[in-house]
């Protein structure tokens, strides 16, 4: 019998203070308030090439963004706009940030004079671990995969790991019919009963309302990430006009 691929809803706790690169307002390096599943694609890639040697892009081209859902709630705060602005479920950005996020303050040591170097001093916004945040999206792989993935059960997600970031353990997988038609790559096309996208989806000059981003392709192979291509994508939380 063939080991086929399902999709599968993926649940993380979250070890470590998290940055996702976003936005930069001079010193400070915002960070997203959500996984993407482009972010997901690279830590699933990247710890699976880790563990087994294997470099496979597509194992885990089929995955969804991750969003945050706080303990003791049945809803996964999805994305959408309203008044212009970014909501997850009824939390504004702006709140969300409040509640969740902080700021930590970072710079480079002279070895010489052991004073700090000029213009090195930056800020990172990074999502706090908290006990009752989980992270929760799908992927779509077969069960020996899964196995595998709770094998390794620790990722790294975003950047800047070698400072104490983005560490996250798998903590459930479960069968889940996703039901939706991913397209090919690893961002998916996702669009739920409601009209708001909760994936990224590749511009391709459709008519949306919200706000569109350049995504990048890793080779994860080198000991420095590489760049494959880069590629405009409608965000999460947008909507898309027939």
């Amino acid at each position: 019998m063939v080991n086929e691929d399902i999709w599968y809803k993926l649940t993380f706790k979250q070890i470590q203070p998290i940055h996702i690169g976003d936005n930069k307002h001079g010193v400070i390096n915002e960070t997203k308030i959500f996984i993407p599943g482009q972010t997901m694609w690279g830590a699933l890639t990247n710890a699976y090439f880790q563990k087994t040697n294997n470099y496979n892009k597509n194992l885990f081209e089929n995955v969804s963004c991750f969003y945050s859902q706080i303990k003791n709630k049945d809803n996964v705060l999805t994305p959408q706009y309203k008044n212009g602005e970014f909501y997850l479920d009824e939390l504004s950005e702006i709140e969300f940030r409040q509640k969740f996020t902080t700021t930590l303050l970072s710079t480079a040591i002279n070895p010489t004079t052991l004073n700090a170097q000029d213009k090195s001093f930056h800020e990172i916004d990074v999502i706090l671990p908290k006990d009752d945040i989980k992270w929760v999206g799908y992927l779509k792989v077969n069960e020996d995969i899964i196995n595998e993935l709770l094998k390794i059960k620790s990722f790294y997600i975003g950047g800047d790991s070698r400072y104490g970031l983005g560490l996250v353990e798998l903590i459930n997988t479960k069968e889940e019919n996703y039901n939706q038609e991913p397209i090919k790559g690893k961002i998916n096309k996702y669009t739920p009963n409601e009209p708001f996208l909760t994936n990224f989806l590749e511009f391709n000059n459709q008519k949306f309302e919200g706000k569109l981003e350049l995504l990048a392709e890793f080779d994860f192979t080198q000991n420095t990430p590489k760049i494959i291509e880069a590629k405009y994508y409608i965000t999460p939380g947008s909507i898309i006009y027939s």
